[in-house]
């Protein structure tokens, strides 16, 4: 029968309870899949597209090197 040790091979330490870690990681990716799904994102993207289009058309006016004037 093989002897469980507390020395991890590794640098990572997974600390007491491992399975416990992988679990509410997977609660967590399920429970912020679900309310990323409910946000209207089209009303996100409308709002902030005025301010994408400035940010774009302020970046394409301004002069890439001042020297070069």
């Amino acid at each position: 029968m093989l002897k469980r040790t507390m020395k991890s091979d590794n640098a990572e330490t997974s600390g007491s309870f491992p399975w416990g870690k992988v679990i509410a990681g997977i609660a967590g990716s399920a429970v912020s899949t679900r309310v990323v799904r409910r946000v209207p994102l089209g009303r996100i993207v409308i709002a902030a597209a005025p301010l994408i289009i400035a940010a774009l058309q302020r970046d394409r006016n301004s002069p890439k090197d001042e020297r070069k004037r």
